[in-house]
């Protein structure tokens, strides 16, 4: 399952009441960016308001609203509020198991990593030393 979430924000400017809103595609917009841009700049974006206007200062101003999230991401949403950075954090994690599926698989014969929470951990911490090292070079 994707995860998806709908970001709103709700501010007036000029005596209008606005309510841009937008579903967003977490894995599609990971995958492309390797991180979640500011949500505020998405949004105005999409609703053609001006990043340098008093328009976007007021929108600005006012918290992101978070609703109706599919995927493991519901475990980052409380209360409308959205853990952005937990929500990174695994999923890079999630991204890295998913690269070395076949290894584990192969290697190892283990179909779920998740079943083996210290061989995770440890594989994981291998990877990321493996991938330090690498660009050091």
């Amino acid at each position: 399952m994707a995860n998806e979430i709908t970001a709103k924000v709700e501010f007036s400017f000029k005596g209008i009441n606005y309510t841009p809103s937008t579903v967003l595609d977490l894995d599609d917009i990971m995958q492309k960016h390797g991180t979640l841009p500011s949500l505020h700049q998405l949004l105005a974006r999409l609703h053609n308001i001006d990043s340098y206007s008093y328009e976007y200062e007021m929108m600005e101003a006012e918290n992101i609203q978070f609703s109706d999230a599919e995927g493991w991401v519901t475990g980052f949403v409380t209360d409308n509020q959205f853990d952005q950075t937990g929500f990174e954090q695994q999923w890079h994690e999630q991204d890295q198991l998913n690269r070395l599926a076949p290894i584990i698989k192969r290697q190892l014969n283990i179909d779920d990593i998740q079943q083996h929470p210290e061989l995770k951990k440890v594989i994981l911490t291998a990877y990321q030393f493996g991938k330090k090292n690498s660009k050091a070079d």
